[in-house]
């Protein structure tokens, strides 16, 4: 019995804890990423659309559950003229999704984590007739492990061209340098009081980015790349198209 008893205690107090944890994960995602006038929003976030009114209605979201994982994914709606511009964007993220599915059932062969998945919408081409222009979205990955103090968060820009084939940074800045970019972090993070690691010199191009509204490259930095945990996801301008 008192085996028995122990067992209906830990079940609730898991689920409560988890509950608690997840609250504030879900509170601080909407903080950062869905603030209309939020000073974090806009320095970890700059040049998405953080207000309905900013979208292009390129894109829907799909809200879809299974398992420990709750995502809430953006799906490029088909148009006439867009069907398979529509098709190999929405298979690029579809994939993304399906990855990060796989992670959480890896990581809870190891422990209960609960994942989420939001995104954001940088710039956006021709999205009808797609004949010109980049496409540009963020989708944002989170995680919360039980017993763990803090969830973790990545970010994960991707960006497409007319054709709807993913693009690389040299595709979009084929001038940028690793010395160029270098300057421009510590530009960054001087100008918005981020604190850098002591080791936080890169070696090469950035491969993970998006294109802002404002049409600004911005390099994505996730959590202790460069800057300590507390500081977030660090993104920083390295050029406009």
């Amino acid at each position: 019995m008192a085996d028995g008893s122990a067992g209906h205690f830990i079940q609730p107090q898991r689920r409560l804890t988890m509950h608690l944890k997840k609250s504030a994960l879900i509170l601080l995602s909407a903080a950062l990423l869905f603030s209309g006038a939020c000073v974090s929003e806009a320095s970890l976030w700059p040049g998405l659309a953080s207000k309905v009114s900013e979208k292009s209605g390129a894109f829907r979201t799909d809200d879809y559950h299974v398992g420990n994982a709750n995502l809430m994914s953006p799906y490029l709606i088909t148009r006439s003229n867009n069907t398979n511009f529509a098709g190999r964007v929405n298979a690029a993220i579809a994939h993304e999704k399906s990855d990060f599915i796989g992670e959480l059932k890896e990581d809870n062969k190891k422990v209960y984590t609960e994942g989420w998945m939001i995104w954001h919408e940088g710039l956006i081409g021709n999205y009808i007739s797609n004949s010109d222009g980049i496409t540009s979205i963020v989708l944002v990955k989170q995680k919360l492990s039980e017993g763990a103090e803090h969830g973790k968060t990545f970010a994960k820009g991707l960006n497409f061209n007319g054709a709807g084939d993913l693009m690389d940074l040299a595709k979009v800045l084929p001038n940028l340098t690793v010395e160029e970019v270098n300057k421009c972090i510590e530009l960054t993070a001087n100008k918005k009081n981020i604190t850098l690691l002591d080791k936080h010199t890169v070696t090469e191009l950035p491969t993970n980015f998006y294109v802002g509204k404002n049409k600004v490259v911005y390099a994505i930095y996730q959590q202790n790349d460069l800057t300590p945990f507390s500081e977030g996801v660090f993104a920083v301008p390295v050029g406009k198209v």
